[in-house]
């Protein structure tokens, strides 16, 4: 049996280490994404009951078609009576939950938050009318969450790690952060090239491909709709990016960053929706929710890494 080395040892055990982190901190952005993704459709302050879509549609089909009574009373007796409040508090839960999954902060509770928050969708789509579901789907979003809570996956490439290092190098974390940040502002300022400076018209930062069928109608397949822009926010974007790259050594510039995101979150959360024009030419209305929550997110790793640097080192 050969002898390995110690320093070729340690240099294993320091990849496998550092490899495990990434996979760990990489699926949970990826769980984030997914949720960041399913915004834009739970549009306020209606969430489609006029029109039976949205959020609506997959609720009323309970009343028809349930895997479960005690869900169908829920839904038929609380749910539906008081839809706006429901639809609100599942745009709001579903963005914190983005937010913190993606920034890796509170991670143990945004991933049960997560796996709880699954249980009522498998239960409200699994039986739509005319869908397909896949119900392995939501089984294994519950399990993966509960993964993410079982492996303390804001240990890993995420905030809560960040935040148990000493100050400075706390602070230096902002620098691969803020420069993610500029980057996202720069893409947002190049698909928001077409539409107006400011203004409730934003382009898409993501994808919406999909093909043609035999009656020329455009089928989506391809939706991973993560980000709009116009050329305001995309500008706002990168300068609050830029604050952050600053403050990897600069605390005062630090603030500054993550109060300009926390700024950019509040407003276009308030503001609720905005007109997205397809590539198609067909003007759709959605939620502002995923810019919120990265925006918001952006924020709180800007203010709390400002405060941690901030803080005397431990002996």
């Amino acid at each position: 049996m050969p002898v390995v080395p110690p320093a070729v040892a340690e240099g294993v055990r320091t990849v496998e280490a550092r490899s495990r982190s990434g996979i760990i901190g990489g699926v949970r952005i990826l769980v984030g994404l997914m949720w960041l993704a399913n915004l834009h459709w739970k549009v306020p302050p209606e969430f489609g009951e006029p029109t039976n879509s949205g959020l609506y549609k997959f609720f009323d089909a309970v009343t028809r078609n349930s895997p479960f009574a005690p869900f169908t009373w829920v839904v038929e007796t609380i749910v539906l009576p008081n839809f706006a409040v429901f639809g609100w508090f599942t745009l709001i839960a579903e963005t914190i939950v983005a937010m913190l999954l993606i920034i890796g902060y509170r991670t143990k509770l945004a991933a049960l938050g997560g796996a709880l928050i699954t249980v009522p969708i498998l239960l409200s789509v699994i039986y739509y009318d005319r869908a397909d579901e896949w119900s392995w789907a939501y089984y294994l979003m519950i399990g993966i969450h509960l993964l993410l809570l079982a492996a303390d996956a804001g240990r890993h490439v995420g905030l809560d790690g960040v935040l148990e290092r000493a100050p400075r190098d706390a602070q230096r974390s902002l620098l691969p952060v803020g420069i993610v940040a500029a980057a996202i502002g720069v893409a947002g300022l190049f698909v928001a090239r077409s539409v107006t400076f400011i203004g409730s018209e934003a382009a898409l930062l993501g994808s919406d491909a999909g093909f043609a069928d035999a009656d020329g109608r455009l089928v989506r397949r391809w939706e991973l709709k993560f980000l709009w822009f116009n050329p305001f926010w995309a500008l706002l974007t990168i300068a609050s990016g830029v604050l952050l790259i600053i403050g990897a050594r600069k605390v005062w510039a630090a603030w500054a960053g993550g109060a300009g995101f926390a700024a950019l979150a509040v407003v276009v959360f308030a503001t609720g929706t905005f007109d997205y024009l397809r590539d198609d030419g067909v003007v759709q209305v959605v939620s502002t929710a995923s810019n919120a929550a990265v925006w918001g997110g952006l924020a709180i790793v800007g203010l709390l890494v400002a405060r941690r640097a901030g803080a005397p080192p431990t002996t």
